[in-house]
């Protein structure tokens, strides 16, 4: 009977799953504005029953789609800058080089990050999944610049100030990549982002 039931939570959360990433597919190829739950069940390949069964609502699968993505995109960074070690320096490139990972900065990820984002103004409950870097981002590259300049001494840079220069780049070269995929180069980018944080750290980002 336990064993039963564990195969149908299983497919539960499978066919969840995987409306969520069909709903995720048909946003990428036809805009927010245009998905219907027709198009999404065609591409999951389920009956119209699952989209109530698992969200109640189209409206709840389209919210449940941007928080997916956005706990996909913190566990990204987190589980990098765990990786990188102890050193500050070390934490900081590791969150950059995860922001370029094709894992995370791809057509399919920007497109729908962005079409989420152009409806975050009608649409406000999008917000906490699509807002310009979550709070818990801010204030762990803000301490990691705050454990940088007491390491070096930097009285005269404001941790703050260094974070926000440092997202607010990472920002504007995810829409770089979204206008111009094909001219994008990751490389630059992260030397882009590591040269902004040289010039705030230069003891911890030698050239």
């Amino acid at each position: 009977m336990g064993e039963a039931k564990t195969a149908r939570e299983q497919t539960k959360e499978r066919h969840r799953l995987s409306l969520i990433e069909a709903t995720a597919d048909a946003i990428a190829e036809h805009g927010l504005a245009a998905v219907s739950v027709s198009r999404i069940l065609e591409k999951a390949g389920l009956s119209r029953g699952m989209v109530n069964l698992h969200f109640s609502s189209k409206n709840n699968l389209l919210l449940a789609v941007a928080e997916q993505f956005s706990e996909d995109y913190t566990r990204h960074w987190i589980a990098a800058m765990d990786r990188a070690g102890a050193r500050p320096e070390a934490r900081l490139r590791a969150i950059i080089d995860a922001d370029f990972d094709p894992a995370v900065l791809n057509r399919r990820t920007m497109a729908v990050w962005f079409a989420f984002r152009g409806e975050a103004h009608s649409s406000p409950e999008y917000m906490p999944y699509i807002d310009s870097r979550d709070a818990r981002m801010q204030q762990t590259i803000t301490s990691i610049c705050r454990e940088l300049c007491e390491a070096g001494g930097n009285i005269s840079t404001d941790p703050q100030i260094a974070a926000l220069s440092i997202i607010a780049l990472l920002e504007g070269l995810w829409t770089d990549y979204y206008l111009h995929p094909d001219r994008f180069d990751r490389d630059t980018a992260r030397a882009v982002v590591l040269h902004t944080a040289r010039a705030f750290f230069p003891q911890s980002f030698d050239l």
